[in-house]
């Protein structure tokens, strides 16, 4: 049972009115019978208890003492103290992309703890978001987090994050269920808007006393949505169904509000929504420059070579084959995309490996080619970008065997190389930080090494490789282009003619206008998209299953229509939300 005591719709009651009948009454009356409910004395009591220990010493955030590489925005100071405050811990944060509702949840989780008003915390995110969050709490708010998967591992430590489908799964969420947590945390909780869902009966079943929903969009098709999120929270805020689908929704339209003005009082119980113009943030602009290089001939051919070889394994209709090629060929794939010394050591791994007997022949030929190029065709752009300006820049690549290629021709120029990348130590890390930011020119950095670091003193990214995840491009922009940054920043992407990354840029750049999005938005529109698999397997797969490139062109173009009508969707979304909560701007539906 829920430990949110329900308020029942007086106003149907005195009004002679029939109370709706539904599962959460149902809920509530079997509550009831089993004695589950106090006194009305114990209520008060329970109440006042409440925020005794909410209301003291709650004019200002402890929180910011022990966090770090976190900036100071009033508007994320103002969500915190009202949740601590006025909402009793339990709150839908609602703020416009952009404006930090994962640092709002950090703050609050960081004071109840250095409070003791929370011992333990489960965070929910989607799958994608899992290792975003484990170290977004670590690198700034100095909390070690588990990332949970099966039975066992629900009780480790004080701060346990999971994929919300990996909790509600059958094996793990009596296990979860049985655990003790004081706070819940839910990331994307726009996917629990339909309460007939096994996602949205989970987490209501979930006996927490604090609970927090990120989402910038609460209402995606139906304000019964709304609904149903600030039933997870407050029960009976919004009354019943029937009174609030009377009162609020406009007939024939469910998607319209009436009474917004009404509405948004309501709401102010459990909801807390910033919009961009009202956190009065600057917001810099992004410019991207795209630079496509020819490949040499003898990279050409040996990018077309793992492309046909690729392509030829997978195709196979052998199951057994693909099973054991998948993973190999997909990174390798990458690799190739990247430069011919990343994927020199795959070829080197899969010659020497008793695993990879069917084509053998094939990827010794591969090897002796790869062996034999010695420069990167992308690196002489990189060097003519780094003489036109010297102002510090930052390349990133997904691998380790470009970057350490791209040191060693970079330092035999004379120029001043900081490196970060997972393999380092803590103290390597900010040495080389440090360093740069003292004396640096350039900073070649990995995915690993840009995780959750704050580079706002530098304001050009080169995208040395592109990742076919947008996500991970949108991370490494992120790590200058954040809330607080003062200056535009320039973004040059390097791409190679007739590549899988040329074709990926162009989708995201020309059909979406990616770089001219919202931190954030991106992530949306793709869940949007409501396909399971990941936007990267669907790159992969496109590709693999092209004959040729021309075919896979025409793929990746139709591909880019499907990403744009999700785009479109999730504008109408956006447009939608606004009409409904941002009421100072807007007018009310009749």
């Amino acid at each position: 049972m829920n430990r949110s005591l329900v308020a029942v719709a007086a106003r149907e009651w005195r009004s002679g009115e029939l109370l709706e009948w539904d599962e959460h009454c149902a809920e509530i009356v079997n509550a009831h019978v089993r004695g589950e409910f106090g006194s009305p004395e114990e209520f008060s009591l329970r109440m006042e208890a409440e925020r005794f220990a909410l209301d003291k010493g709650f004019t200002q955030l402890v929180a910011f003492q022990n966090v770090r590489d976190v900036d100071r925005h009033e508007h994320q100071i103002r969500a915190c103290l009202k949740v601590a405050r006025e909402l009793g811990g339990r709150a839908l944060l609602a703020d416009e992309v952009g404006l930090g509702k994962t640092i709002e949840a950090g703050l609050i989780l960081k004071e109840y703890l250095l409070r003791q008003l929370v011992r333990r915390a489960l965070i929910l995110v989607p799958v994608s978001l899992l290792v975003q969050w484990k170290e977004e709490l670590w690198n700034k708010f100095m909390l070690e987090a588990t990332v949970a998967s099966g039975p066992k591992d629900w009780d480790k430590g004080a701060i346990v994050i999971a994929s919300i489908d990996s909790a509600k799964s059958a094996k793990n969420r009596e296990k979860v269920r049985q655990e003790t947590f004081d706070i819940l945390i839910v990331d994307e909780a726009h996917r629990l808007r339909n309460h007939k869902t096994l996602a949205w009966k989970f987490v209501h079943s979930l006996d927490v006393k604090y609970v927090l929903l990120l989402t910038a969009t609460p209402v995606q098709n139906d304000l019964r949505e709304l609904f149903n999120l600030v039933t997870i929270l407050k029960p009976g805020t919004l009354g019943t169904y029937r009174s609030f689908r009377k009162q609020f929704m406009v007939r024939g339209d469910r998607r319209l509000a009436k009474n917004t003005h009404s509405l948004s009082r309501l709401l102010s119980e459990v909801m807390i929504r910033t919009s961009r113009s009202q956190a009065e943030v600057p917001f810099t602009k992004r410019v991207v420059q795209n630079i496509a290089f020819r490949l040499s001939e003898s990279e050409r051919l040996l990018y077309d070579s793992v492309a046909a070889l690729v392509r030829e394994l997978l195709s196979s209709k052998q199951t057994e084959i693909e099973r054991q090629w998948y993973f190999t060929l997909l990174v390798l794939q990458k690799e190739i995309g990247s430069s011919s010394f990343a994927a020199l050591r795959t070829l080197e791994r899969i010659c020497s490996s008793a695993r990879y007997r069917a084509a053998r022949g094939r990827f010794e030929e591969l090897h002796e080619m790869a062996k034999n190029i010695e420069f990167n065709s992308k690196c002489d752009g990189l060097l003519s970008l780094l003489e036109q300006k010297k102002e510090k820049v930052i390349v990133f690549t997904q691998f380790k065997s470009t970057l350490d290629y791209l040191r060693s021709v970079l330092e035999k120029r004379g120029e001043s190389v900081s490196v970060f990348h997972g393999n380092l130590s803590p103290g390597e890390k900010e040495g080389a930080i440090a360093s740069f930011k003292r004396t640096g020119h350039v900073l070649l950095s990995t995915e690993a090494g840009g995780e959750g670091r704050n580079l706002q003193f530098c304001r050009r990214v080169v995208n040395y490789d592109l990742p076919w995840n947008p996500m991970r491009i949108e991370q490494r922009i992120g790590r200058v282009h954040r809330l607080g940054q003062k200056q535009d920043i320039h973004i040059f992407n390097f791409t190679t003619e007739d590549t899988v990354e040329a074709y990926v840029l162009e989708i995201l750049h020309k059909k979406i206008n990616m770089f001219e999005l919202v931190v954030g938005e991106m992530d949306l529109i793709l869940g949007s998209m409501e396909d399971k698999r990941s936007f990267e397997e669907m790159v992969f797969h496109i590709w693999a299953m092209s004959r040729n490139n021309e075919e896979a062109k025409r793929r990746f173009s139709s591909f880019g229509s499907r990403l744009l009508y999700a785009k479109k969707r999730y504008e109408k979304v956006k447009d939608l939300d606004k009409s409904i909560f941002d009421v100072e701007t807007g007018r009310e539906p009749g």
